[in-house]
């Protein structure tokens, strides 16, 4: 009902010197030539060669909440030519393709790759959530009211602390003071300083 009232609204609105959309002309397949950050706009070159005016693209979200990923030059779109009008399209992305194939096989797993090799992986299956970056790869967390952490921590390195390092039931380690001196500490008492 809902299509049959749409299509009549078009015919209703079509002036008589407008012609009859070629179908041909509503869809069309192309590749990201270039992509304008500011404008947050990209244009297409599409499989006939010709090239599209900058248009928008579809992100995950674009409202209260919203995603930033761009597209990539050479990553395959579909453009969506309302009236079959180019200068209107939307580039939907999301295509596999020679340029860009699928990161992972995986039926389950959620993956999301990154240019410099970086990975986050989730596998709802085991339960694992792995998040792997490159060698010069770091995390940051910014967060004012705090970060509460409900397990077991296993730290391969060193930890370092601005402020107090409390526990409830006391350290036990090896430690080194501010001033160079070893501390060694079981159960929250301290065995020996030297």
């Amino acid at each position: 009902m809902e299509t049959r009232r749409a299509l009549w609204l078009c015919r209703v609105m079509r002036t008589p010197e407008d012609t009859a959309t070629d179908p041909d002309q509503l869809i069309r397949f192309g590749s990201i030539a270039s992509v304008d950050l500011a404008a947050a706009r990209c244009v297409v070159t599409l499989d006939d060669d010709s090239i599209s005016p900058p248009v928008r693209w579809f992100e995950m979200r674009m409202g209260r909440t919203r995603t930033w990923s761009p597209p990539s030059k050479g990553e395959q779109v579909v453009l969506l030519c309302p009236a079959g009008e180019i200068g209107a399209a939307v580039a939907l992305r999301g295509l596999i393709s020679d340029a860009y194939p699928a990161p992972g096989n995986s039926l389950t797993e959620f993956l999301a790759a990154y240019e410099d090799g970086a990975t986050i992986t989730y596998d709802p299956t085991g339960h694992d959530l792995i998040i792997n970056l490159p060698p010069a790869g770091k995390v940051t967390i910014i967060a004012p009211a705090g970060v509460s952490l409900e397990s077991d921590l296993s730290v391969k390195g060193s930890i370092s602390a601005t402020g107090v390092i409390a526990s409830d039931v006391g350290a036990t380690g090896a430690f080194t003071t501010p001033t160079g001196q070893s501390v060694t500490v079981s159960g929250g008492i301290v065995d020996n300083i030297n």
